[in-house]
């Protein structure tokens, strides 16, 4: 895997969702992208969001929030058109389901000169397969991609939500990816697509895929390479406080940073899970009640 820059600064960038997760209980900042991004940044990362709100007040609220949360916004750009993302989040037995509101800002990314020069500065890049719902943002990413720099470690964290499931996405996208992450249903679905076979080694047919990692929920997790495969258990937390939304993004965020460090893929998977359960631990997909301190299994959430 990529090595980490001698300097340290170049940036670590999510591409996609920015949007207000609704809850029973009010509104809370979420999107995958946005999550992401919150959590390079709580791992101490210099995070550049990249995604777009609308002009109105949830855009500018979002903004404000992501900023003091540490994370690069110079690159969230705003629509005079469309408004904010919302979803709407139903909860059942502590599982999110969710219902992701169409023609928002978040879907008319564009790629400017700015965005071209963060992009060639680049030491990871993370997007999905939701921020592509659109022909414009598919068009966008695809060009995106192709000015990253050649050791630009690439993440795809599939994120794949109904209705927009398309296997001519799917495949386009995790092609584009040097490492795929998705969890036990996106497994499943996938395995639509390739009856008989054995998902992972469809994605490893993709001309870029190195390694796979595959979320099980409590049950932890599996990481795969071309010459390895490792497991680690889930790490058992007291989330009945918790909803489990971001979790996933969480680990992505650790995935992704580990291995620009080089770590072992024991380590990695351990410190994910971790980490991950911490936020499960939590409500919505930015808690502040997380930190490094929560990559070790050990640790305790305490007062948050």
């Amino acid at each position: 895997m990529a090595q980490a820059s001698e300097t340290g600064e170049r940036l670590f960038i999510s591409w996609g969702e920015l949007l207000w997760d609704l809850f029973p209980d009010g509104p809370r900042l979420g999107g995958a992208a946005a999550n992401l991004a919150y959590h390079l940044a709580r791992l101490g990362r210099l995070a550049q969001l990249v995604s777009r709100v609308g002009n109105d007040e949830l855009g500018r609220r979002a903004v404000s929030e992501l900023s003091r949360a540490g994370i690069r916004v110079d690159l969230i750009q705003v629509d005079a058109l469309a408004p904010t993302g919302t979803v709407t989040v139903e909860l059942t037995e502590g599982e999110p389901s969710y219902r992701i509101a169409t023609a928002v800002a978040w879907d008319r990314i564009e790629l400017d000169a700015e965005l071209t020069r963060a992009l060639q500065n680049a030491r990871a890049v993370a997007f999905g397969t939701l921020a592509q719902r659109t022909a414009l943002m598919r068009t966008h990413l695809e060009r995106a991609l192709r000015v990253l720099p050649s050791d630009c470690l690439r993440l795809c964290d599939l994120n794949v939500r109904a209705p927009f499931v398309d296997r001519e996405l799917i495949e386009a996208t995790v092609s584009h990816a040097d490492v795929v992450k998705l969890n036990e249903q996106e497994l499943g679905l996938l395995g639509t697509f390739c009856p008989g076979a054995n998902v992972v080694d469809w994605l490893f047919a993709q001309p870029r895929v190195r390694l796979v990692a595959v979320t099980l929920g409590a049950a932890g997790c599996q990481l795969h390479t071309k010459g390895e495969s490792v497991s680690a258990p889930g790490v058992r937390r007291d989330t009945s406080n918790g909803d489990r939304v971001g979790a996933g993004d969480a680990f992505a965020a650790v995935l992704l940073s580990d291995l620009v460090e080089g770590l072992p893929l024991t380590d990695i998977a351990r410190r994910a899970n971790s980490y991950a359960s911490a936020v499960a631990a939590l409500r919505g997909g930015m808690p502040a009640g997380v930190d490094p301190s929560h990559l070790d299994p050990d640790s305790s959430l305490g007062g948050c």
